[in-house]
């Protein structure tokens, strides 16, 4: 996960250094880009055509990094995928949308995070968690400031 360019922190990190490969005629390199932060190929063929000016936007920037991550997490106790599908129906709304993206948050971060919580509430005698509370935890590990500590 993100081997080759790292991950970025932003959609204009992500246009900016499209724009650089573009520059240099390195289209392999745009398409290994989409691929890394789970651009829609579509995205890059759009772009490489001149199509489209931009590479991706933030709501997709921060959607394919969610779909990136919930695919190399190792689930434990709960699923990576349903909360990352909670997470992308909230990026529709680009301040959420830019917090998915920046680099100190990740699906490995949240995930933890929600892990560590029904730990707690199963310490305490909870048999089941809900699925909301679950997606609450997500969405406030995102929202929260600082090194992706909740």
């Amino acid at each position: 996960m993100y081997e080759v360019f790292g991950n970025f922190d932003s959609a204009e990190e992500l246009n900016a250094r499209a724009a650089e490969l573009m520059e240099a005629g390195d289209t392999d390199n745009i398409r290994t880009l989409a691929k890394e932060n789970g651009i829609p190929e579509y995205f890059a063929e759009r772009f490489l055509s001149g199509e489209s000016k931009e590479f991706t936007d933030w709501m997709n920037a921060a959607v394919g990094k969610l779909d990136v991550e919930a695919d190399h997490h190792e689930d434990k106790y709960v699923p990576a995928h349903p909360v990352a599908d909670y997470l992308k129906s909230l990026c529709t709304e680009e301040p959420f949308a830019r917090r998915v993206r920046r680099r100190t948050k990740n699906m490995e971060g949240c995930m933890e995070y929600i892990e560590k919580r029904t730990g707690e509430l199963v310490r305490k005698g909870t048999n089941h968690v809900p699925d909301l509370t679950v997606f609450r935890w997500a969405r406030n590990y995102f929202l929260e400031e600082g090194d992706g500590k909740c």
